[in-house]
């Protein structure tokens, strides 16, 4: 069929193309009776060849017998040389292979030296009648190459032999022989040295040397087994036990560290690797005051303090109580006994939760009888390296700061409010929490409204609430109150209706009234909406802490920072350079251009707390290269390291101004 024609059937050239190709190239369907013919010629041709291959081995067989022959006739000649080849054939090698390793002995820990510490394990052919000295110098120019090795030189060390259970050898060298090992089979000993001066010690550890409890089967050592440690020691497979049966097998198998310390009278062989957790040490701040926290009574330490001065010159460790942390703390006031010790609390604290987890804590009621260890918790997961006051400082100050943003309203003073997530027993929690920074580092949380914390303390309001509401309106609301209490006139009314009505006012407010109506919607606002907090707290204080009110009041202003009471703290050493007093320059006019915020900052980069905690503040100039150059803070201390390398006040400003924002000072100065 031509193309054309196959094409009104066919439409595509390819597919045309293919059927030309499969009819030129097929083959015709054979018949059933064809199909059987050709099974029948397949079985008569296997038997043809099956016959064929027969015939072929007969003639073969046939051809071998006259040489068989010839052999016979010959045997008689050769009779003696086949009795010399048996008699070879029961003879006994002459060599044999030992593998040998190198401990190393230190007290009383044994060590298997690795490989690429010039240790491991050597396959060595030795004589059969080979003794023990031949083993060891054969040892010691593997481990020792002309005289030195890794851990020194030859003569520092005296030398055993040990077989693979550290049994000391004393004979010749088949006392080596494995009882595991089967003919052919390779024996294992080991060289062991000791130094000189300890060698008296280690000769009686000989008899702590314990034998492995399970024994091996006699395939231990087949080539499969010999095939997997080559492997592993490939591979650089880490380890964290060896028993002593496989104790040269161990050198095959590399590890993190260059030794694995054999400790005696155990059972297994532990690696350097393996630093599990350790539980908590008390014995690290043997200045901590195990004592049980007492009733704070402020007004026994302040009663004199009629004036605001008084109250600044009191030194801090009069305002602490007994409960505290020092790092001076004499021997008296140490722990008397490990029994005490064990009534610590321990606190750990992360970054960024210290407010769920410290609550968490003290949801107990009888925490406040134990001593307090707290230990911050880096963003890492590891335990922070500053111990000491100052890190107790910085935690209460970071629960308070988180305490104000995220569970009170307001803006210069700060008021609780009721969350439904936060029960009686949570606000109880807080409580002692405040009670616990009074006792221990004298922290008064004084963004909290002072009318609410008379009232916490003496069930009254005596200060302005006109004063404090204007401080926790907005600033916007604030300027629009005290116009209109100036002039009512020169206030927009609609923008002073709008402020009330954010605070529910129910009366027509006149010039003659918006002051009343003021001190009632303070009082609304500070002590009528969180008195369930306020009586939560007081439940809970009851009896722990006793405040005079003119106490409060002198705390409430005396711990307050301002720029003039924060440059009345630094104390600069008597003599310095021109370029120190430069630098000291810098840094009181940076603390004069700081808010209350960043001056809080200052105060807790420098002491911990973001108040007026101490009497001075020592300022040390240290030398310090231009890439590493940055401030540094000792809270337990109050001590201020800076650089004596500004060049001008700009730059001092930006780096101190970076420090200070950062918000994340690891404490690692212990």
């Amino acid at each position: 069929m031509e193309d054309g024609d196959l094409a009104k059937y066919i439409s595509s050239f390819g597919d045309r193309l293919a059927l030309k190709s499969f009819c030129r190239n097929g083959t015709t369907l054979q018949k059933t009776k064809m199909g059987l013919f050709e099974k029948l010629r397949v079985k008569l041709k296997k038997r043809n060849n099956a016959e064929e291959n027969e015939n072929e081995n007969r003639k073969t067989k046939q051809a071998r017998k006259p040489e068989e022959n010839k052999k016979q006739d010959a045997e008689p000649a050769d009779s003696s040389a086949q009795s010399a080849h048996s008699s070879n054939k029961g003879r006994k090698a002459s060599h044999r292979k030992i593998e040998i390793g190198w401990l190393h002995c230190e007290g009383e820990q044994r060590k298997q030296i690795r490989s690429k510490q010039g240790g491991g394990t050597r396959m060595v052919p030795i004589g059969i009648g080979c003794g023990m000295d031949e083993v060891l110098q054969k040892g010691k120019r593997l481990f020792f190459p002309d005289g030195l090795s890794s851990k020194g030189h030859e003569s520092q060390f005296n030398f055993e032999l040990r077989d693979y259970k550290q049994n000391p050898v004393q004979e010749d060298i088949t006392e080596l022989k494995d009882d595991r090992a089967t003919d052919g089979e390779k024996s294992k000993c080991g060289v062991i040295t000791i130094d000189e001066d300890e060698a008296d010690d280690h000769q009686d550890s000989h008899d702590d040397s314990r034998d492995d409890s399970q024994q091996d089967d006699p395939q231990c050592d087949s080539e499969q087994n010999k095939s997997e440690r080559v492997q592993e020691e490939e591979d650089d497979v880490s380890i964290t036990g060896i028993r002593y049966g496989t104790l040269f097998e161990c050198a095959l198998v590399t590890d993190i560290e260059s030794e694995v310390t054999i400790g005696p009278g155990c059972s297994e062989i532990e690696t350097d690797s393996d630093n599990d957790t350790e539980p908590f040490d008390f014995g690290f701040q043997p200045q901590l005051q195990l004592q049980p926290p007492i009733t704070l009574d402020v007004s026994s330490s302040l009663h004199s303090a009629s004036s605001l001065q008084q109250v600044m010159d009191t030194p801090p460790e009069q305002l602490l109580s007994t409960s505290t942390v020092s790092n001076d703390a004499s021997p008296a006031q140490l722990p008397a006994s490990t029994s005490q010790a064990s009534l610590a609390k321990i606190i750990n604290i992360h970054h960024g939760n210290c407010l769920n987890e410290l609550i968490k804590e003290f949801m107990d009621p009888t925490l406040l009888t134990h001593p307090l260890i707290m230990r911050r918790i880096l963003p890492d997961n590891s335990v922070e390296k500053g111990i000491g006051e100052g890190v107790v400082r910085d935690i209460y100050c970071s629960f308070w700061q988180e305490f104000y943003d995220r569970c009170t309203v307001g803006t210069a003073v700060k008021v609780p409010f009721i969350r439904h997530d936060f029960s009686c027993e949570t606000w109880k929690a807080i409580a002692r929490i405040l009670v616990s920074g009074l006792q221990t580092c004298q922290y008064l949380p004084i963004k909290l409204a002072l009318p609410l914390m008379e009232d916490l303390f003496h069930g009254s309001v005596c200060s302005n609430l006109l004063e404090s509401f204007l401080q926790y309106v907005s600033i916007q609301d604030q300027d629009i109150l005290k116009k209109a209490l100036e002039d009512f006139s020169s206030v927009d009314p609609d923008e002073l209706m709008e402020v009330l009505e954010n605070y529910e006012c129910q009366k027509m407010v006149k010039a003659e009234t918006l002051p009343q109506i003021l001190k009632e919607i303070a009082h609304k606002e500070l002590v009528q909406k969180p008195r369930y907090v306020i009586d939560c707290w007081k439940e809970e204080m009851h009896g722990k802490v006793n405040i005079a009110h003119d106490d409060l009041l002198a705390r409430y202003h005396a711990l307050r920072p301002n720029p003039r009471r924060v440059q009345g703290l630094l104390d600069f050493q008597e003599v310095m350079t021109s370029k120190q007093r430069e630098v000291e320059n810098h840094l009181r006019r940076y603390l004069r251009e700081l808010d209350e915020d960043h001056l809080g900052k200052f105060l807790r980069f420098t002491t911990g707390s973001d108040l007026i905690s101490c009497t001075k503040i020592q300022v040390v100039f240290t030398k310090m290269s231009d890439f590493s150059r940055r401030p540094i803070g000792h809270t337990c201390g109050f001590v201020l390291e800076v650089s004596d390398s500004y060049d001008n006040f700009p730059d001092f400003r930006s780096e101190f101004n970076a420090v200070l924002d950062s918000n994340i000072w690891v404490m690692d100065i212990v």
